[in-house]
């Protein structure tokens, strides 16, 4: 009953607080300023039980608060301090701040830090729109990734000396497990090496690259020091540290569903269950001084399990500034559309497909041909039905509000058309003291990637567009790099021209689609990188497959000798299946060690090369 009177009373306030808005502005100015958020009631988080360093579990507390915001704009500051949130039972997932339909909130956390136990989602925002949530921090009290440190290493086994205190363990039939508040959890394949003195990804490393299986045999040798039995791959220096992954993809931190107009600004992340933030069918959404960093007062090198930010089928436009990562368990930015591959033509206008994640009825399709991967007709999606298909698996039946054409069969795709954002992302550093790439841009609409610091542990920038693996779209047509800084970048880049390494150059443009003779035409269009600088102890600049009208000018080459070189890419450039492609006034360190230009399936017509440099043309020689 009490907290119907209170939200009886927050009712009045805020009716009270819009007739002064009607009175002083006049009535169609006062329906604008509320209707778009400008203004918003206070709210009194005290009278929902809200307050901070009391040690309770306050996701209670923050649904009622939250219940009280469906009506309209509202304002919620937070007094600074601790606030903790655990799920609703033992070992399930729950949500701490749902925001589902609201409109015009703000949430302030007031310099405050936010902790987390167990299986928790952070934060979800549905169906809402302008809103805007700034200045907290988020961590855990006992993260889903153990660190450790490198004692020794011997040519069977591994020890790691490991803070008991903050990663609790156990050792159970001669294996260890790893213990959270509510868990008790294995170690996840995935594991990073990070350097002792630097903490960046250790040079020349990647995935488990011990090649180690922690779930074997072990035994604890000395208090907070076990020994893991195995044959390494290699052995790092005493004092390295590891991060020991507990699940890969568990909960996301934010994840942002089918809204408008979101700011997310002044927000530190120190660990994520999964991504830092998942986007999806929003439009407009801006990401400010968010930064998913390693918890350093607690000595950690790790952050997120996954991708800093992942964001698929957004619309309108999505900035990205002034954010630095460290501590990631993949890239700092993924986004892309999804290509829904067709697993049975049904009918004239119906289709089967795998999954449908890429659709809603009412959106406009590219239908595309496997051999081809060129955007063809538009066709407008009547309906989406899940259905069982033959192999028990579920999967969707689309259904066209045109016919379809003869020749669109199995194996062939379709990419939405009306879901695409325009990308800016401006003043941010991108770093190697996280797994993997760096920016990972597939997406038709205009992208400005401008004035930010790479140093990466792979490719910093990374243009792809799959249909035979994760199957994310987003044939390129507008791609501007300027005034960027390229530093010592790939690190564990291509050494052998394997799938999995991560990157063979600094720029890296390889969409699935394989050229196969000089008339084929390219999958991704007009990419300029202009008046950056590259600072590199390396050879490769830029890997480009499938791309026409493709720039590289004004830029600056630096040599540096921080690292040996070791990429198999022994090219400045490497251009496959590219047409009106510019390499003009560039300016290079001599040096730099680049004096080739790798080509196939290109006419000499399609490369135009008056630069700063002579360089030697030449097929691209046979992978090794």
């Amino acid at each position: 009953m009490k907290y119907g009177l209170r939200l009886t009373l927050q009712a009045v306030c805020r009716y009270t607080a819009r007739m002064r808005i009607w009175n002083r502005c006049g009535g169609v100015a006062g329906i604008v300023l509320c209707a778009a958020g400008v203004w918003a009631e206070p709210v009194d988080v005290a009278a929902f039980g809200i307050r901070p360093d009391t040690g309770t579990n306050l996701v209670p507390a923050v649904r009622r608060l939250l219940s009280a915001c469906t009506n309209g704009p509202a304002s919620v500051t937070l007094p600074k301090g601790r606030y903790d949130f655990w799920p609703d039972k033992p070992g399930a997932t729950a949500t701490a701040f749902l925001l589902d339909g609201l409109s015009g909130v703000t949430l302030d956390g007031g310099g405050s830090t936010f902790v987390f136990h167990g299986l928790m989602n952070p934060f979800k925002i549905t169906r809402s729109k302008n809103i805007l949530l700034r200045n907290f921090s988020v961590d855990w009290e006992r993260p889903f990734i153990t660190q450790g440190r490198i004692a020794a290493v011997a040519d069977d086994s591994v020890d790691l000396a490991i803070d008991r205190a903050q990663y609790p363990y156990v050792l159970e039939n001669g294996r260890a497990w790893f213990t959270g508040e509510d868990w008790k959890r294995s170690v996840d394949g995935y594991n990073i090496l990070y350097d002792k003195t630097t903490k960046e990804i250790v040079y020349k490393t990647r995935d488990n690259p011990l090649g180690m299986d922690f779930n074997k045999r072990a035994e604890e040798i000395a208090p907070g020091v076990v020994r893991f039995f195995g044959q390494p791959k290699l052995k790092p220096e005493p004092g390295t540290f590891i991060a020991l992954n507990h699940g890969r993809y568990l909960v996301t931190c934010f994840e942002v569903n089918r809204c408008a107009n979101v700011t997310l600004r002044a927000i530190t992340v120190y660990h994520s269950l999964s991504h830092g933030v998942v986007a999806s069918r929003t439009e407009n959404l801006t990401l400010d001084t968010f930064n998913i960093v390693a918890n350093e007062q607690k000595g950690r090198v790790f952050s997120s399990v996954a991708d800093g930010f992942h964001l698929v089928h957004c619309k309108g436009d999505v900035v990205i500034e002034n954010c630095a990562h460290t501590g990631l368990g993949d890239d700092f930015l993924n986004t892309h559309g999804c290509n829904c591959v067709v697993r049975k033509r049904l009918d004239d206008r119906t289709v089967l497909v795998t999954r449908a994640e890429c659709t809603d009825a009412g959106d406009d399709v590219w239908l595309l041909r496997k051999g081809e991967a060129q955007r063809r007709e538009v066709c407008r999606v009547a309906g989406v039905k899940r259905v069982r298909m033959e192999d028990k698996k579920w999967g969707q039946e689309v259904t066209f509000a045109e016919a379809l054409p003869q020749d669109f069969k199995a194996g062939d795709f379709f990419e939405n058309k009306t879901w695409n954002a325009a990308l800016t992302v401006r003043h941010c550093r991108i770093l190697k003291r996280h797994r993997a790439r760096g920016l990972l841009v597939t997406t038709p609409e205009k992208v400005v990637i401008e004035s930010n610091y790479f140093r990466t542990a792979g490719t910093a920038i990374l243009i792809e567009g799959d249909t035979d693996h994760w199957f994310e779209s987003g044939a390129n047509r507008d791609v501007l790099i300027r005034d960027n800084v390229f530093e010592d970048c790939l690190t564990s880049g291509s050494e052998t021209g394997g799938k999995w390494e991560w990157g063979e150059a600094i720029i890296t443009i390889t969409p699935s689609h394989q050229p196969d003779s000089v008339d084929s035409e390219p999958f991704h269009r007009n990419i300029r990188i202009e008046g950056n600088t590259f600072k590199t102890f390396d050879v490769p600049l830029v890997r480009a497959r499938s791309v026409r009208g493709l720039a590289f000018r004004n830029n600056t080459v630096e040599h540096t000798q921080t690292y040996a070189p070791f990429a198999w890419q022994q090219a400045a450039f490497w251009f496959d299946g590219c047409r009106e492609v510019a390499v003009r006034a560039n300016r290079y360190a001599d040096a730099y060690p680049g004096r080739a230009v790798w080509t196939e399936h290109m006419r000499p017509a399609d490369l135009t090369v008056e630069d700063g440099r002579a360089f030697d043309i030449q097929e691209r020689p046979a992978l090794k």
